[in-house]
């Protein structure tokens, strides 16, 4: 991508490539083919081509098989765009969590059915300037299921019940916007919101914000460290819950 004409190949300038190079994920921008990289909590992610992106959080593979791509789009009026799909099957994964005392998430009691989730979801990246990107994302996610899993079985935990809250009844709807800028060379400071709809008629909102700072090594090492705050309807009530953020990114 040349600035500031908006294509699909790589960008021109230093600050462009700092950006596409190192912090690309959650953009509309792809890895550039060939390319890959993961984090603790980053998916892992593969450039195939110019135009399609593969993913997948290898370290719950086991648990949670998830697999997802990501495919440039023409990019229109001064936007980048690009679209998000996704699918997994977190039923091992819920098995595995419901058994007693320390570690269980979920009580012995209960049993899930084969549960196949999708989401899909539309990127819109523009540059500001020549070292900030603001991006506008949103999307929809829903499950397959043999039958509905019993209510109360739900993890309820902030930040993990709202993208497991369809597993149980209605289509998860999410928009969020993100805004990353240069402070210096290898220091970046990023800002998002997002807010997560429930088509049901009970818990069924969710606020969230974040913020990190993400420092670039010379070599392959980058680490980003912030916070993650939520508010939501949960099956015990509001609540407002501030947790910290940390991620170690490699790759190639």
């Amino acid at each position: 991508m040349t600035f500031p004409l908006l294509t699909s190949s790589f960008p021109a300038n230093s600050q462009d490539d700092s950006w596409y190079r190192r912090w690309s994920d959650n953009t509309a921008f792809l890895l550039p083919a060939g390319k890959w990289e993961s984090g603790i909590f980053q998916s892992l992610r593969f450039g195939l081509n110019e135009k399609i992106e593969l993913r997948s959080n290898a370290l719950i593979m086991p648990v949670l098989p998830n697999a997802g791509v990501k495919f440039s789009l023409r990019s229109k009026n001064g936007l980048i765009l690009a679209s998000e799909h996704s699918v997994s099957c977190p039923s091992v994964f819920l098995n595995t969590m419901s058994f007693k005392g320390t570690g269980g998430l979920i009580s012995p009691q209960y049993t899930f059915p084969f549960i196949i989730t999708i989401s899909n979801s539309l990127l819109a990246t523009r540059w500001l300037g020549f070292s900030s990107l603001l991006t506008a994302d949103a999307g929809f996610a829903f499950a397959i299921k043999g039958y509905k899993p019993d209510y109360q079985s739900s993890i309820d935990i902030p930040f993990i019940y709202q993208r497991m809250a369809h597993y149980y009844e209605g289509v998860s709807v999410k928009a969020g916007i993100s805004f990353r800028t240069t402070i210096v060379k290898t220091l970046f400071l990023e800002e998002c919101s997002r807010i997560f709809l429930i088509t049901r008629n009970r818990d069924n909102i969710f606020i969230e914000n974040s913020g990190a700072l993400m420092v670039a090594s010379k070599g392959s090492i980058r680490i980003k460290g912030g916070y993650l705050l939520s508010w939501g309807r949960y099956p015990f009530g509001n609540h407002l819950q501030l947790w910290p953020a940390f991620d170690l990114i490699f790759g190639r």
